[in-house]
């Protein structure tokens, strides 16, 4: 018989109670060999948790199955398929209808008999009783961490370092922060700007990458930085001193939106910024280069070469390229059959663009509702259910993530 070895250990598992992907797989091809059978391949979901489906090798395991491409699909335990009822009968019906069976080497399953069938869903029924079980006893510990002002789980803010999980303030970290603050609304920089001034400045962000205009959003609406620790719907005072005063996180809450309802063209001072593109593809942003007493110039450069450093067009200065651009705008509303082959080519462009645009758009509501549902359900799962402390860290990670996924695609969709 033809088999399919499927392996899995979640991160929390393999740090806590030791199930070694190589020992599974030992033992697995060990039993196959004992009993004179052959497997084709081994699907291995190495950091995976059994709640989800959402597993890339479980899913090429069954679109495999769909092809026929094995017999039987062996593991190691049944809580390694899944520990949720509904998902495990799902997937072994899934594999039956396919004609594969399933066993446990380790449990008395074999859904190749009507035995093994009854005993499978026994099986199945105690993987289940025991998460629910496991959730039930931590939810306690969750919500009296929270309640204590204590961090809930997952990495410390910029600006912070985690104490016995409790945040103490980072000096350094947390005079960026401030900086950050005032400089959207002092100084009234866009978070796109505030990246790049960090960037310029040579100041880090906490992983030592450069920074994203969505990390600098990420922070500015971050309630932590007031002392606040917001989980699951729920907000309290956290046991962490404040950086930043809550008078100011609430101008900037209140600036935010406004910002992004007004069009670039009539907020920039800078004429073609926006409009004007470097030979490589990227945008041209304006810049201010040279000492203090240089910085009456103002110059015209690309933004990969502000970023990253990997575009060796030069500074162009802006009133020099504004000046001959006008000149240009000014001759060419001279000629008007000159313009209305413009304005044709224009509509033509158009035309054949907008079905990839709207496309495009289509694609990103997409993703975002999809992203929305996840950060909804992860905040839905972390205030109702449990989980142990590594895992609760794990979400916390996902969610961080999760936030700036979304900032990304809301910001793209606008662009289209």
């Amino acid at each position: 018989m033809k088999c399919a070895v499927y392996i899995r250990v979640s991160t929390e598992e393999q740090a806590k109670e030791g199930y070694s992907l190589a020992a599974q797989t030992d033992k697995i091809i060990e039993y196959i060999k004992s009993k004179g059978w052959t497997y084709s391949q081994i699907y291995n979901d190495d950091g995976y948790s059994a709640a989800s489906r959402r597993r890339p090798a479980l899913q090429k395991m069954l679109d495999d199955a769909t092809a026929k491409q094995f017999e039987a699909v062996l593991v190691y335990r049944i809580d390694r398929l899944s520990r949720n009822l509904k998902d495990l009968i799902e997937i072994v019906e899934e594999l039956a209808k396919n004609g594969a069976g399933f066993k446990s080497i380790t449990e008395l399953i074999d859904t190749t008999t009507p035995e093994g069938r009854l005993m499978f869903h026994q099986f199945g029924s105690f993987a289940q009783y025991e998460r629910e079980l496991i959730m039930q006893r931590t939810t306690m510990g969750f919500h009296k961490r929270l309640k204590s002002g204590l961090w809930p789980g997952g990495y410390a803010p910029f600006g912070y370092k985690l104490v016995d999980s409790k945040l103490q303030i980072v000096e350094k970290e947390a005079k960026v922060v401030r900086l950050i603050f005032d400089l959207y609304l002092q100084k009234k920089y866009g978070v796109v700007n505030i990246a790049r001034y960090l960037n310029t400045e040579g100041i880090k962000s906490k992983t030592g990458k450069k920074w994203k205009f969505t990390v600098v959003h990420h922070i500015l609406t971050n309630p932590t930085y007031t002392g606040i620790i917001a989980r699951g719907g729920e907000r309290v005072t956290g046991a962490h001193k404040p950086i930043i005063k809550e008078e100011a996180f609430e101008q900037v809450k209140e600036a935010l939106p406004l910002r992004k309802l007004k069009p670039r063209v009539f907020v920039s001072p800078n004429l073609f910024t926006g409009f004007i593109f470097c030979g490589c593809g990227a945008p041209m942003h304006m810049s201010y280069p040279g000492s203090e007493c240089k910085k009456k110039y103002k110059y015209y450069a690309c933004s990969r070469r502000l970023d990253y450093k990997d575009c060796k067009l030069r500074y162009i200065r802006a009133d020099i390229l504004e000046k001959s651009v006008i000149n240009e705008l000014r001759k060419l509303s001279e000629d008007t059959p000159r313009i209305q082959t413009i304005v044709n080519d224009l509509k033509e462009e158009n035309r054949k663009a907008l079905p990839s645009l709207k496309r495009d758009q289509q694609k990103f509501s997409r993703k975002i509702i999809l992203f929305t549902k996840e950060k909804d359900g992860l905040l839905k799962w972390m205030s109702q259910k449990a989980a142990k402390p590594y895992t609760l860290n794990v979400l916390n990670e996902r969610f961080e993530k999760i936030e700036l996924e979304l900032n990304d695609l809301t910001h793209s969709r606008w662009q289209v």
